[in-house]
């Protein structure tokens, strides 16, 4: 009788405590944990913010968290960043969301919300870079950058009979 008074006892509590649980994130519960024991200290006060981020995976979570000093600025940077991020533009060119916030995460020291317009053109370029140090330190320069016109002939002497 004892032991199954305890169970009921066990039980109700269980439920209660279902039901406060916030059910607000899209990931499981194996997966938070495992985000949250590899994150900084610093940066566990802000993994509510990157989960609300529409798109993020867990994966792109960790990442941040785990690699990336976080503080409002950058969680704001990342917001808009990937509100900028539009599949047609970006997987045309064979690049995911995930490329797109590790990008975001290689170069948020330099950001702000300026220049970030020139991030995104650097982004959709096709190449392997992730550090555009150099451009976003001057945006102007890499956005209007002048190209040269060198003159050059197939043929370096041409002989006519």
């Amino acid at each position: 009788m004892w032991l199954k008074n305890f169970i009921g006892v066990v039980k109700l509590a269980l439920s209660s405590c279902e039901c406060q649980i916030s059910s607000k994130f899209r990931f499981g519960q194996n997966e938070i944990s495992e985000i949250l024991t590899n994150s900084k200290k610093e940066n566990i006060k802000y993994f509510e913010k990157l989960a609300a981020i529409k798109g993020m995976s867990a994966f792109d979570i960790s990442y941040l968290m785990s690699s990336v000093d976080l503080d409002d600025n950058k969680i704001e940077l990342l917001e808009h960043a990937s509100k900028m991020y539009n599949d047609k533009e970006f997987c045309a060119l064979g690049q995911t969301f995930s490329d797109f916030i590790f990008r975001v995460s290689a170069n948020i020291n330099l950001l702000n919300e300026s220049n970030l317009d020139v991030f995104k053109e650097l982004v959709q370029c096709k190449n392997e870079l992730y550090d555009f140090t150099k451009a976003l330190k001057n945006p102007q320069r890499a956005k209007h950058q002048k190209h040269e016109t060198k003159l050059a002939y197939a043929f370096q002497n041409v002989f006519v009979d």
